[in-house]
């Protein structure tokens, strides 16, 4: 039985997250009219995302952000703890980010509608002509200029700890000639968990690790530098919980 502080903490923050989704998404799709481009609209979505921590109790705070090109996309591949890893990565991070989202998202009123303003790619991962169109357009988003995160390990940990990366992860890197930072996120699984809708106020704290160069020619398809990138991130994660 949760706590009568967790069932508060859980009911604010539903509250507070439709109120922000019912707000920001027309926001995110109105501004989307005075700039195609979808930058506008992805600020409003990162709004959105800071005030969910901020307003919910979660302090995230932000390690190596030197390594970061503001002026240049990049590929940030990171650990999948929870659900805050999204909101604190859309919130915190300074630059034009472009997810890659399941494609029933986009179907939810609100949420679906900002998703689209600001320019976000849908895929169905089940469907692998549809998969592929996703990421042709995901490299489009790059080469204008957009930055984008992927979670290798495909789905949020069970558990806590660092999934396999899954083969392939380190492709559109590959095909974009985009760096890749390594990004290290700690903390989130513990504000909510897989197959949980309570939440539990805390820290969130990024580490962004010096980018890599992935080696479009090399035998392996990217694989080794794919490994390397895992274990940073691996070294990251256990020293610094």
């Amino acid at each position: 039985m949760p706590s009568i502080s967790t069932v508060f903490y859980t009911i604010r923050f539903w509250f507070l997250a439709f109120i922000l989704t019912f707000v920001l998404s027309l926001t995110a799709v109105v501004v989307r009219l005075f700039d195609p481009s979808g930058n506008l609209s992805h600020k409003v979505s990162a709004l959105w995302c800071r005030l969910l921590c901020e307003w919910n109790g979660v302090e995230v705070t932000l390690e190596g952000m030197e390594n970061v090109d503001r002026e240049h996309p990049q590929i940030f591949l990171a650990n999948h703890q929870g659900y805050f890893d999204i909101f604190a990565l859309s919130g915190y991070l300074p630059v034009q980010i472009r997810w890659v989202a399941k494609a029933s998202l986009f179907k939810v009123p609100f949420l679906g509608w900002a998703m689209r303003a600001s320019d976000y790619v849908s895929v169905a991962r089940d469907d692998r002509k549809n998969a592929y169109k996703a990421f042709l357009a995901s490299l489009e988003k790059v080469k204008s200029g957009a930055s984008i995160i992927i979670f290798p390990e495909g789905t949020r940990s069970k558990d806590g700890s660092i999934g396999p990366f899954k083969k392939g992860s380190g492709l559109l890197a590959t095909r974009s000639g985009a760096p890749v930072i390594p990004t290290t996120l700690i903390g989130s699984y513990d504000i909510i968990q897989k197959g949980s809708a309570w939440i539990k106020p805390g820290r969130v704290k990024i580490i962004l690790s010096p980018p890599i160069k992935m080696d479009s020619k090399s035998d392996d398809k990217g694989e080794g530098e794919l490994d390397r990138i895992r274990g940073i991130i691996c070294e990251n994660f256990e020293q610094g919980i």
